[in-house]
């Protein structure tokens, strides 16, 4: 009999954004970007047993580098954070816990994959991530991790320490304005094969 397949499509999406949390025209930073090729993708194919059980895992599958402007004159209010965020389809009817569904294969009755057997980790050279090298999971769309928090605390570009998130950039200050992202999944043999697929989304904002 011929042995069926199970893929696991994860779809990466950058944005970034300014004055997230503010009212027009208050902007505290000259500008805020992420520079990486969007639309990046990761295809797991799960089609043995030891891949089933022992899972799968990609390094670097996003490279997220990021650059943030400051005003002239130099405003001390200038700061962000960087998020990643998980979407599954919600308005297809997929169940917020759920991986969406494209296709699958033969009659068994077992639920979509759960959200949380997708694993991520971020990692750079100075640790600059709250959670740097360590494996996050997400349980519903729309569930946060935060990369770079928004303590309301600026931490200036240069110190290599944890929260990095004054002006600076990927050009100057690679260690702490370079994030790499690996994903790990280990879905175990509780699912019907088939094709399911996730958005992870890595949105970049100033904040006050």
């Amino acid at each position: 009999m011929r042995e069926k397949k199970t893929y696991f499509v994860v779809i990466v999406a950058l944005f970034a954004l300014l004055s997230a949390w503010q009212s027009s025209g208050q902007i505290v930073c000259a500008d805020v970007e992420i520079v990486s090729d969007p639309g990046d993708r990761a295809d797991f194919v799960f089609d043995s047993f030891s891949k089933y059980l022992s899972g799968i895992t990609f390094h670097g599958i996003a490279n997220v580098n990021v650059k943030v402007d400051d005003q002239l004159p130099a405003n001390p209010n200038c700061k962000w954070m960087l998020l990643m965020t998980v979407e599954n389809n919600p308005s297809g009817g997929t169940a917020a816990d759920e991986w969406e569904t494209l296709a699958t294969y033969g009659t068994g009755t077992t639920s979509p994959p759960k959200i949380d057997i997708l694993d991520v980790r971020i990692t750079n050279a100075c640790s600059t991530s709250p959670v740097d090298g360590v494996y996050q999971n997400f349980n519903l769309a729309g569930d946060i991790i935060e990369i770079i928090e928004n303590t309301g605390i600026r931490i200036n570009a240069g110190s290599c320490t944890t929260n990095v998130n004054g002006p600076g950039s990927y050009l100057t200050n690679y260690d702490e304005f370079h994030f790499q992202i690996d994903f790990r999944i280990t879905p175990g043999f509780t699912y019907n094969p088939g094709i399911y697929q996730l958005q992870v989304k890595f949105e970049l904002a100033e904040v006050p």
